[in-house]
């Protein structure tokens, strides 16, 4: 896998024949306390976020994000992946914000983490990383340094705490979970000794196990996870559950991918060559001062290679299409952004 998955990187090199000559240009790390932001247009977008998070939540769960027997009451919702990628966004934004409006931003913050319990998603976690992250970036090396001695365990902590919910619990929605606090805080030190295990070690296993266990691996399955539309559109509600080691372990992509040893090979270079790409468009932003897309475009992909490791295919190849359509609305703002000021000069102009 990493072997051709270099070879892929070094096509893109041959091709490209500044991708090492930028990757040996020193980047310069700019000094953030002298970034001046426009805190009321970050305002208005955290609270316009906040808002429609809300409305699509409300949409999906209703009440049931306080209380319900299942835990997810619904099957096909076209919101939920919607509502979680804008509250990653909310909590970037409010990290951000922290130092100038402080009420806004932990209103918002704490929103993002109620319904992500609430959910019984792991997706707090991300959102409690995401505001950490953004809020670490304003502080000096020194703060810096004693922030991440904290938060860098707290984090650990709460993962393991946030996959407890939905096991410890016999219902589901934010009161059980937090009644499941209350009555079982042995949970704390219990799921964060399995998530330390999860996150390093059980993903080989997992991956060995689905190499040995994926006896029905065929061109449909493959053509279905790979399939970029919603699950509903597809067949991959008729097949999720025979991807899957037990109920609570899926196959892994990496070990599905295994049982296509032809078509990986095409996979893993033409992924190589991506990444490599990718890693060019990232430090040609970061060396212009331009962190924005870059900052999306490397969570993306650093999401894609942890859920490679635990998740199905078809979940962790998303993040692909995610990063593809990204670097597309990327090149197709910048030429709106183009065209723009070319239209106004050439009306001027004629009025003249």
């Amino acid at each position: 896998m990493l072997l051709l998955f270099l070879i892929g990187v070094f096509i893109y090199s041959f091709l490209n024949k500044s991708y090492f000559t930028l990757a040996k240009q020193r980047i310069k790390i700019i000094n953030v306390q002298n970034i001046k932001l426009n805190t009321n247009q970050i305002s208005i977008v955290i609270f316009a976020i906040a808002i429609v998070c809300i409305v699509l939540v409300y949409i999906d769960y209703g009440s049931m994000l306080f209380y319900r027997v299942e835990y997810i009451p619904k099957d096909n919702s076209i919101f939920k992946i919607i509502y979680q990628n804008l509250f990653i966004v909310l909590c970037l934004l409010s990290g951000t914000l922290y130092r100038q409006n402080r009420s806004l931003a932990v209103a918002a913050f704490l929103i993002a983490m109620t319904v992500g319990i609430g959910v019984g998603s792991r997706s707090a976690t991300i959102y409690l990383v995401a505001f950490g992250l953004s809020y670490s970036v304003f502080l000096n090396h020194e703060r810096a340094k004693r922030f991440f001695v904290f938060f860098i365990p707290f984090v650990i902590v709460f993962f393991g705490y946030n996959i407890s919910l939905r096991l410890e619990s016999n219902t589901h929605g934010l009161i059980p979970y937090l009644k499941a606090t209350v009555s079982k805080p042995e949970i704390l030190f219990k799921y964060t000794i399995m998530n330390i295990y999860y996150t390093f070690i059980f993903g080989f296993y997992a991956t060995s196990e689905t190499i040995q266990v994926y006896k029905n691996a065929s061109i449909s399955n493959l053509v279905t996870t790979l399939n970029p539309l919603p699950g509903r559109l597809t067949n991959w509600y008729a097949i999720a559950s025979k991807l899957r080691i037990n109920e609570i372990a899926p196959y892994t992509a990496i070990g599905e991918l295994a049982k296509y040893p032809v078509f990986s090979i095409f996979y893993y270079s033409l992924l190589g060559y991506y990444f490599a790409a990718i890693d060019f468009f990232i430090k040609s932003q970061v060396l212009h001062k331009k962190y924005f897309w870059a900052v999306l475009q490397f969570l993306v992909l650093a999401l894609y290679v942890v859920h490679s490791f635990e998740y199905n295919l078809r979940s962790s190849h998303r993040f692909i299409y995610y990063s593809m359509a990204l670097y597309m609305l990327y090149f197709i703002l910048k030429r709106v952004k183009i065209k723009m000021p070319l239209k106004t000069n050439s009306s001027n102009f004629q009025k003249q």
